[in-house]
Parts: C-alpha cells; structure tokens; sequence
C-alpha cells in the first residue's frame, strides 16, 4: 500500500478529475487511493456499460454504489454493443473517449483518470510491433497524453493485487479476461507472453526498456522534424531530403490524420523528388491527400457534409458575411466548432477563453481575408503579416477567423482554429463576464 500511496502522493493533478471506473481491480484501486490519499482533489466517476456481458448491469451498480459511498459524483453511458460481430474494441474505445470529453466539459474537470498499469503497458507494446506499421507508434501508451492520466503506468498488476487486498477492497471480476479466444490481448496475456517468459523471464522488462528507447528516439526525431516544418511547408526544398518523411508525418499529425503509411509517404516523395512535375497530390483515404503546388506543400481534406446533431448549428459558409454570435450554439468550420456559451463551471484553458464583461454582445464572427487589419502595440497588422509571425501553417491559414465587437474592431484572431490573438481592442485588466467562448477540434 505504501507505494500507491507515494505514486499517487507524487502525481501532478489538477483540482477536478474525472476517474473511469469499470469496476475491476485496477481502476476500483485508482479511485479508492485517490479517495484517501489526495482528499483535496475532487473526484468524479465516470463508468460504460457496453452490455457485452450478463454481469454489465452489476458492474454499473457496484460502480455506483462505490462513488455513493464516497460522496462522489457519478456518471454513466449505456452503449449496447451486443449485437456488434466484429470491431467491438474499437467501438468501445470510441464511445467511452467520447463520453469521458463530455464528463470533462460538463463538471469542469481537467484531467481523466485510467488504472491501465505496467502488465498493460507490455500487451500493448508487443500488440502495436505486431500489426505494424512503419509510421504507427511502438512505444506503448504514454503516462500523459493531453488530458488523460495514467497514474499506475510504473506499477504491476501484482503490486496493484497486493495493495487493494491490503486495503481490504472488493471488485469486479471480468471472467472473459480469463478467455485467450475472447480478444487479441487475452490471447497475448494468457498465452504468448507467459510462452515468451518461459525463454526469458525478464522479457516484460526488456519490451519496456524497447518502449522507452523508441519513445525517446521518436521524441528526437519529430523535435527536430518541428523545427523543419515552417520552411518545409513554404519551400520543401529548403530542407534536407532525409528529413521529408519526419516532416510529412508532422504535417499529417498536425492535420488529424492518424492512418498513414509508410508507401504513401514514399509516393510523395518520389513526387517532390519530380522537379519537371511542379503539382500534384497523393491520396491517402478517407478524403485525405497530400498536395504540392510548386515548392509548396500541404495536406487537405475534401469538404465533407457537417454532422447532424439536435442542437442548433450554424456552418459558416452557409452564410454571407459575419455571423452574429448566439448563446449556446455551435458554428461549424472547416474541422472544429466554436460556441458561445455561460461559463459556469467551465475552466479557462486551452479550449476556453472568458469574455470581459463589457464584452456580453453583440459579437460577431467571420473568415478573415489576408488584408484585413488590426490593432498591435504602436500601431496596425494585417492578419497575412499576423500569420506568418504566428508561423501558422499555409494550409491552415484559409481556416483564420476574426472575432468583433459592435463596433467591428477586431478584438481577437481564432488562428489556424486552434488558438487566439488578442489585438489592442481586446479589453485589458476587466473582470470575466458571465460568459465565455469554447472550441473545440473535431476527430476525422
């Protein structure tokens, strides 16, 4: 018990947390140590039930029980895959990242919680060397990756058993965990890894030091494939050609683009190799395509119809100039949505800003055009100078949009969708409104 109580004591955490709690022993155990060794963070439970399994609906009660008895808040998704033959797991994985962003935004918390651990952490190694891949990362999950957590990455399933039944807890068994024919990661915990162990009982061991040496390379390389990709976009030729692919996986990675291949990559670089051939593109599916134009690069996506929901949504191409700003609607963009919405219980963070008082509307919103102008410390820039100081890539900068008051100053530029400039009209030192601006990048 010592060690959970110094791993979970030496964590950085934020003052509201969301725990994803199936009801096992992994992550019964995250919540309990949290519960008794960092009482000054608040606590929320999330839990899925996927109804693959008769004991589903006990495993959301004794969850529920479990965050009664704690006082926490609880929340649950019923999602019935069933009746699903085939692509269960990624389904699932789907729906409960999903859920987890929604639990996030609704209680303001700032990080999700996971009881994945070091056994984990090896199955999932060896799964990623066996489907592959040449561009696909082998390093296994990382102990933070954006707003998700995994406290119990160093730890072992054994010192995770022998801690909770010193801790006298009670979990929830998975029977189907036992079933090498259930899923790929049962087969490779309950056969081929004890097989590998048998040639050498420190194989877990070294699988994790491969992770760790890849993960540090790859950290190199991207590092370096950064410090490439504002001359790269501009001028591919600027940099060295051993570097192309580092700054293509860049592009594709800014781009939301998950699924590229190592033959793709080559096909366009045979392509920027064609100097005779000034343009052309590369397809890579799902809409997808690397384009050239000249010495100039990018990736893009074809226009794709705007998700129905039941709320309101506005697209901003649908509309002829600026767009007025209502409460608690979505605008749809290229590939994120944006909305004006009370800022009750909403962190300001990198997906929210807080308006100033003064600021409570109209406010209006639009595309911005490479000439358009704003105020700067001792004077005016237009947002095409804005760009390129902000090093905002070229096939992002079409995506610019300006934020204005009544008055139509530009109080602030949403770059590239991503982040904010605020000009000299944006109002300095005024206590936050009663309402705030949220974004957020949609998933392809």
């Amino acid at each position: 018990m010592n060690k959970i109580q110094q791993t979970i004591q030496s964590v950085s955490l934020p003052r509201r947390v969301v725990v994803a709690c199936s009801g096992g022993l992994d992550s019964t155990l995250l919540l309990e140590a949290l519960c008794r060794f960092r009482p000054e963070v608040q606590v929320t439970v999330a839990h899925v039930n996927y109804c693959l399994r008769s004991e589903s609906t006990g495993d959301a009660d004794f969850v529920r029980r479990l965050a009664e008895r704690h006082g926490l808040s609880f929340y649950d998704r019923v999602a019935d895959l069933s009746k699903m033959e085939t692509g269960v797991e990624e389904k699932a994985r789907q729906i409960r990242y999903r859920f987890f962003d929604d639990v996030l935004s609704e209680t303001g918390s700032a990080a999700v919680l996971l009881g994945q651990h070091r056994d984990d952490q090896v199955e999932t190694i060896l799964l990623q060397l066996i489907r592959g891949g040449a561009w696909q990362n082998k390093s296994g999950m990382a102990a933070e990756s954006g707003r998700y957590r995994r406290p119990f990455l160093t730890l072992s399933k054994k010192e995770l058993l022998a801690a909770a039944k010193e801790m006298g807890l009670a979990w929830r068994e998975d029977q189907t965990n036992q079933d090498p024919h259930y899923t790929k990661r049962n087969q490779l915990r309950q056969v081929i890894i004890p097989a590998l162990q048998e040639m050498n009982a420190r194989f877990p061991e070294h699988l994790l030091e491969l992770g760790t040496q890849m993960a540090e390379q790859q950290a190199l390389i991207q590092g370096q494939a950064v410090r490439y990709y504002a001359d790269f976009v501009q001028d591919y030729r600027s940099v060295p050609d051993e570097w192309w692919p580092a700054c293509l996986k860049e592009m594709a990675t800014r781009a939301g683009y998950y699924r590229l291949k190592k033959e793709q990559i080559d096909q366009f670089c045979q392509l920027l190799h064609h100097r005779p051939r000034p343009n052309g593109r590369i397809d890579l599916g799902d809409g997808y395509f690397f384009e050239k134009t000249y010495y100039e690069i990018a990736l893009k996506k074809k226009e794709t119809t705007a998700p129905v929901s039941n709320k309101k949504m506005v697209k901003v191409s649908q509309q002829n100039g600026p767009l007025v700003l209502e409460l608690d609607q979505w605008y749809f963009f290229t590939d994120s949505m944006l909305k004006l919405q009370s800022n009750a219980f909403l962190p300001v963070n990198d997906q929210c800003i807080a308006l100033p008082k003064q600021l409570d509307g109209p406010l209006s919103i639009c595309l911005a055009s490479k000439g358009d102008r704003l105020s700067i410390p001792n004077g005016h820039k237009t947002v095409r100078r804005l760009q390129i100081d902000e090093k905002i890539p070229v096939e992002d900068r079409a995506k610019t949009l300006l934020l204005k008051d009544q008055q139509e100053n530009i109080l602030a530029v949403f770059l590239g969708q991503k982040r904010w400039y605020f000009t000299q009209d944006w109002p300095k030192g005024q206590p936050n409104g009663k309402h705030c601006l949220v974004w957020r990048i949609e998933e392809n």
